[in-house]
C-alpha cells in the first residue's frame, strides 16, 4: 500500500499548483486547470495506480471542482491551491472510498482469476488479472461492478462483485492469520468430495491462495474466501506460510518457473495460465518466486537493477528482463518484455510463450526484437524473499 504523503511532499504540491496558477490569466478556468494539472503531477503521475479526476468549470462567480480522488491529501492541496488564487470554489470534489461501502472498503478475490476491466462493462478492455486470495481495496460501487486497488501494485480497475468478498478491515486481518495454502500446479479444482470424480466447486490456477485443512488420503480440506468448501489434491498445493518462507528469486527459480507456461497463449491483460500478456507473463513468473514486481511493461522497466548492453551480450545473466521499444525507430518508448536464459537466449509472451534468440546463427534468432532491444534490469541476486531490492517491489506476504 502507498504511505500517507509527508507534510513536505503535500507543501511542495501546493508550491507548484500555485506558481502555475500565478503564470495563468486571467484567473478562472485556465488556472484552476493549471492547478488541477500541478496537484496531479505531486499526487497521481500514474492514473493506473492512483484516483485523480478533477475537473474544473466555470458556474456564475464560481469554479466549480468536480470529480474523485483517493488520498485526501491531494484534495487539501487542490483547495488550497485554487483558494490561494482568489477563485471562489464550489467543491464537488469526491474522496473515495465511497461512505456507501461503509466498514467493507476491502475484499478477497474469491474466483481463480479475476478480469479486471478498464470500465464496468464486459465489453470493456481487460486491464489485468488477479488471482484467489488476494486482497484488494474497494473504491465504489457501480451496479455490478467494483471500483478497486489491488494491494501489492495498487493497480486499478473494475471487479465483478460477483468475484470479490466485500469485508473489513477486521477481515482482512483474520484472512492474514488464517492457514492458508496456495496452487503450485498450473491448474487444479476444488471438488466436493475427496475423489478426482466428483463435482467441482471451483477451478484453481498457479498462484491461487485458499484457506487449508486437514489432510486425507492425499486430498486437503479448504476453503474459499467467500466460504465455499471443498477438497483438493494434496500434491496440487503447498502450505502458504512453507512456500512462502522458502521463495529464493534465483535465476534457475525464474527459468524453471518460466518454462512450465511455454505454448501458454497470449491474452491481453492475462496474468494466468488461463493466458498472458507479455508482463503479465513476468509478473505471475516473478509472484511464483515470492516477489510482487509492477503490472505493467513500463513499469518493470523503472524496477530492479540496470545492466549495460553490450553489442555481445556479455552483461546479460539468466533472469534479467529484456524490455523491447516498439520499433528501431520509435526507441523512447518500452512496449515488450521477456526473461533472458543465458546464451542469448530469452522467454517471452508473443502470441504465445515462446523462446527466441538475440544470436544471428540460432534458428529461433529474431533480428527484429533485437534491433529494438533497449534496456535490460536485474532483479535475482539483488531481491529475494528475506531482501527484497529497495527499487524492485513488495515481497509476497
Amino acid at each position: 500500500m502507498r504511505h500517507p504523503r509527508s507534510l513536505g511532499a503535500i507543501a511542495a504540491a501546493v508550491a507548484l499548483a500555485v506558481s502555475l496558477i500565478a503564470a495563468q490569466a486571467p484567473q478562472d478556468v485556465p488556472a484552476a486547470d493549471a492547478a488541477i494539472n500541478g496537484v496531479k503531477a505531486k499526487f497521481a503521475p500514474d492514473t493506473r495506480v492512483a484516483v485523480f479526476t478533477v475537473t474544473a468549470e466555470r458556474s456564475g462567480d464560481a469554479v466549480v471542482l468536480r470529480g474523485e480522488v483517493e488520498d485526501p491529501a491531494a484534495k487539501q492541496a487542490l483547495l488550497t491551491a485554487v483558494s490561494a488564487a482568489g477563485l471562489p470554489i464550489v467543491d464537488q470534489i469526491a474522496v473515495l472510498p465511497d461512505p456507501v461501502l461503509g466498514a467493507e472498503t476491502w475484499g478477497i478475490v474469491t474466483v481463480s482469476v479475476a478480469h479486471v476491466r478498464g470500465k464496468p462493462s464486459h465489453p470493456a478492455e481487460q486491464v489485468t488479472e488477479v488471482p484467489m486470495g488476494a486482497v484488494v481495496r474497494l473504491l465504489k460501487k457501480q451496479g455490478s461492478w467494483y471500483f478497486a486497488q489491488t494491494e501489492t501494485e495498487n493497480y486499478l480497475g473494475f471487479f465483478e462483485t460477483a468475484q470479490v468478498v466485500p469485508m473489513s478491515r477486521d477481515g482482512i486481518d483474520a484472512w492474514a492469520r488464517a492457514t492458508k495454502v496456495m496452487t503450485t500446479t498450473p491448474f487444479a479444482f476444488v471438488r466436493e468430495q475427496p475423489a478426482a470424480d466428483a463435482a467441482p466447486v471451483s477451478d484453481l490456477v498457479a498462484g491461487s491462495v485458499l484457506k487449508g485443512g486437514q489432510i486425507r488420503n492425499g486430498w486437503r480440506a479448504v476453503e474459499l474466501p467467500d466460504g465455499r468448501a471443498g477438497f483438493v489434491e494434496q500434491a496440487a498445493v503447498e502450505g502458504y506460510d512453507a512456500w512462502r518462507k522458502s521463495r529464493r528469486l534465483t535465476p534457475e527459480a525464474i527459468e524453471k518457473t518460466a518454462l512450465q507456461f511455454m505454448g501458454v497463449p497470449y491474452l491481453w491483460g492475462g496474468t494466468s495460465p488461463k493466458g498472458f500478456d507479455c508482463s503479465g507473463f513476468t509478473k505471475t513468473v516473478f509472484r511464483l518466486n515470492g516477489v510482487e514486481i509492477a503490472r505493467d511493461t513500463d513499469q518493470q522497466a523503472e524496477q530492479g537493477t540496470d545492466v549495460p548492453i553490450e553489442k555481445d551480450l556479455s552483461q546479460l545473466k539468466k533472469g534479467d528482463l529484456l524490455f523491447f521499444c516498439p520499433s528501431a525507430e520509435q526507441r523512447t518508448r518500452i512496449t515488450h518484455v521477456g526473461i533472458y536464459l543465458g546464451n542469448g537466449v530469452f522467454i517471452h509472451c508473443s502470441g504465445m510463450v515462446r523462446r527466441n534468440s538475440l544470436v544471428a546463427d540460432s534458428p529461433i534468432f529474431s533480428d527484429n526484437l533485437l534491433k529494438r532491444l533497449v534496456r535490460v534490469r536485474r532483479f535475482a541476486g539483488t531481491a529475494s524473499a528475506d531482501q527484497p531490492h529497495a527499487a524492485s517491489a513488495a515481497v509476497l506476504r
